[in-house]
């Protein structure tokens, strides 16, 4: 794996100090390096009914809305997003994916739209799969169900070679360290491509790591794996939210998967709850320098385009 080589040999060279390269977050992030946005989430809350938001504490409790993230990302080249699925009553999927379908009319730069399917229920809902893929945007099936539960199921197996027979690739929602439980589901669909959401969720809090990094390295075996680079502030204690502490977390996934497997994405609202898109941003910039242009634009757009088909 070429990519993964030259990678540690720039980590190498980067911890020894051996390489002076200058930060990146200023200009080359705002204009030399494209960036498309794996994971977005837009929600009104008059609009659709969202369980998980029922709590009215929540910071997040609130709508987010075009204009809040464009808002949040001001100054970064964001050329495209992917929305994810977010969460509302499984029995308005379509709604939201029709809702979207309208945002994106107006606003060029939503690229592609994860929704929600119930895999789970296979051959019986063909016909409604087929309506689903026929909305332009959509690109992949977000799964947060119990997929451990599901594998030995006939009907889970049915659907997901459903959604390879219509180029549907399914983002899940799994903690790499029990990745071995997962490794028959995905062995047995070559043909489907899967996205480890936000980095295999390793429990940062608590120090999770070697466990996650071998969980990692059995996923990334697997050449219709790909990693999402999402959602780690938020598993983070304050303290923790240091580009010294985090950096194996975002090293691991790049010598496993190579920069050509592995995509950027914001989880933005949901990384509201710790700190910002600029911020999220600043701790990639500290932590992959080393990586040439070409390497960073696979990282932050080239990869998404090709599994989302933008």
């Amino acid at each position: 794996m070429p990519n993964r080589r030259k990678f540690l040999q720039k980590s190498a060279q980067f911890s020894a100090g051996a390489l002076a390269a200058p930060a990146l977050f200023g200009q080359q992030w705002k204009e030399a390096v494209p960036i498309v946005d794996t994971h977005v989430h837009f929600w009104e809350l008059d609009r659709l009914e969202y369980p998980w938001l029922e709590n009215k504490e929540s910071p997040l409790s609130r709508d987010f809305t075009v204009s809040d993230y464009q808002q949040a990302t001001q100054g970064h080249s964001v050329e495209k997003i992917v929305f994810v699925e977010s969460g509302r009553v499984p029995q308005q999927y379509q709604d939201e994916v029709e809702w979207v379908q309208q945002l994106a009319e107006e606003h060029k730069w939503i690229g592609g739209i994860v929704a929600y399917f119930p895999v789970d229920k296979g051959q019986s809902v063909q016909a409604e799969l087929e309506k689903l893929a026929s909305y332009p945007l959509v690109r992949g099936i977000r799964s947060m169900s119990k997929m451990r539960e599901q594998m030995e199921s006939a009907q889970y197996q049915a659907g997901l070679k459903l959604l390879a027979d219509h180029d549907l690739s399914l983002d899940i929602h799994i903690n790499a360290s029990a990745a071995i439980d997962f490794l028959p589901l995905i062995d047995q669909h070559p043909n489907l491509v899967f996205v480890l959401n936000h980095l295999g969720l390793p429990d940062v809090k608590n120090g999770e790591l070697a466990a996650w990094k071998n969980g990692m390295r059995q996923l990334a075996e697997r050449p219709n794996v790909y990693c999402k680079l999402s959602g780690l502030l938020t598993r983070c204690h304050p303290e923790q939210m240091k580009s010294t502490h985090l950096k194996p977390y975002i090293h691991t996934p790049m010598e496993h998967f190579g920069t050509d497997r592995v995509m950027f994405g914001s989880d933005w609202p949901v990384l509201t709850r710790a700190d910002s898109f600029s911020r999220w941003m600043q701790v990639l910039d500290e932590t992959l320098t080393g990586l040439n242009h070409s390497e960073l634009t696979a990282i932050f757009a080239g990869n998404a385009k090709k599994v989302y088909r933008l």
